[in-house]
């Protein structure tokens, strides 16, 4: 449920499910939305089928880091800067002499066909001021754009027609081998890195009773196998799910009193995950971006150690702010996209499962204590999980109609509802 399934490092094949578990303590209210029994499901889509479930953000990914994109972004950056300074004051008497002068600063940053003329209209130098301004900047950024993505296009083909399509191709199986050696890292080294990480695994109490759940979960949504179970002391209330592995904070249970249904509704919710692949798809996306996703790792490294060296923060944020740019305004928006879509979808299966009202009461206990406003980029356009009320409003049952305020939903949980007992 948390954001850890979007980074939830990865490992090998899960064990076999035995005979689902006597149905006695099964989550009441098994019944699908049109208030007929779940049918059977299709066949898990595990393996390379979830690889594919993220096109847009995939082909974001490939693109932003095997196509030149943060250098792009540079190249415009500058184009625009320059051509906005000349055009303010190219109207001026000082026009004509700081303009030579910026020519040959640009020049020397940039060392590329291209003079502080192309990035001006010839209709700037007598409007100058605010307008002339705008205009360069406009115009400098655009020409910079058109340089950055077809002058090594126009440079190959000037040589052989056939260099653009051989370089592209080259391109795009270098970013897809490297996400399948990334994958097949993940998938090898899971278990080691949550335990690295904090997971641990379940004690017997613990397994007596999470195992159960994850295997009826499991089964009811026509899987023949099931994720490993690992715990971790954390106390932030959380789930999540690996490639092989689902992990449950101590933090959950606790916030959830130990309730059997709901808990039972959040982990069929992370097992539609795994039954989808999504951890895989990730590790596929991460993989595609990998040389990005390091810099942009790296920056954020040198920016926290670099707090109170101003000249090393600078220069980290000169260099390396088109990667941080097209991360966090390309790459992570459209993917972001994608998991909160994948958010809902592992909600719908859980409920299509039986698991609807113990998720319900789940996400409102949750939710009033964890879910508070969407205001700015990152808890709005890059939430990897949609609104709480918006995921209640599918998970509602046939013919109820919960008021705002909680209504129903307002559980007494009563004592604890499992062998666990808090530490």
């Amino acid at each position: 449920m948390g954001d850890k399934e979007r980074s939830a490092p990865l490992d090998d094949s899960a064990p076999s499910i035995g005979t689902e578990p006597p149905p006695d303590d099964e989550p009441q209210g098994r019944v699908s939305r049109a208030g007929h029994a779940p049918k059977p499901q299709r066949p898990p889509r595990r393996g390379t089928s979830g690889l594919l479930d993220n096109a847009i953000g995939n082909g974001a990914a490939l693109i932003a880091t095997w196509f030149n994109i943060p250098f792009v972004v540079l190249l415009v950056a500058l184009g625009a800067i320059f051509g906005g300074i000349g055009g303010l004051v190219s109207g001026t008497i000082a026009g004509p002499g700081v303009v030579s002068r910026f020519d040959m600063v640009f020049s020397l940053v940039l060392p590329m066909p291209v003079s502080m003329s192309d990035l001006m209209p010839n209709v700037s130098f007598p409007a100058g001021g605010m307008v002339g301004g705008l205009i360069g900047t406009f115009k400098g950024g655009l020409k910079m754009l058109e340089f950055g993505v077809l002058l090594p296009y126009s440079s190959m083909w000037s040589q052989d027609p056939l260099l653009p399509l051989g370089a592209t191709l080259g391109q795009i199986v270098s970013g897809l081998s490297i996400a399948s050696v990334y994958v097949l890292y993940c998938r090898v080294v899971e278990a080691g890195r949550l335990r690295v990480t904090g997971a641990r695994r379940p004690s017997r109490r613990e397994a007596e009773f999470l195992e159960p759940i994850i295997a009826r979960a499991a089964a009811r949504m026509g899987l023949d196998r099931r994720p490993r179970l690992l715990m971790d002391d954390d106390r932030e209330p959380n789930a999540y799910a690996g490639i092989h592995h689902i992990i449950v904070n101590r933090g959950l249970l606790e916030a959830l009193r130990y309730d059997t249904e709901a808990i039972s509704g959040v982990i069929a919710h992370e097992v539609a995950h795994y039954k989808h692949g999504d951890a895989l798809g990730l590790a596929w996306n991460r993989g595609i971006a990998w040389p990005l996703y390091l810099l942009y790792e790296l920056a954020h490294r040198w920016q926290a150690s670099a707090v109170y060296w101003t000249v090393l923060l600078a220069l980290v944020r000169v260099l390396l702010w088109s990667v941080i740019f097209t991360i966090r305004f390309l790459i992570m928006p459209l993917n972001s996209r994608h998991w909160r879509r994948s958010e809902l979808r592992a909600d719908a299966e859980a409920r299509e499962a039986g698991y609807g009202p113990g998720l319900y009461t789940a996400l409102t206990i949750l939710g009033k204590n964890f879910d508070g406003a969407r205001n700015g980029w990152d808890q709005s356009i890059l939430a990897t999980h949609p609104a709480t009320e918006l995921r209640l409003e599918l998970l509602e049952e046939p013919g109820r109609t919960p008021t705002l305020e909680g209504g129903s939903t307002d559980v007494d949980h009563g004592p604890p509802a499992s062998r666990i007992l808090k530490d």
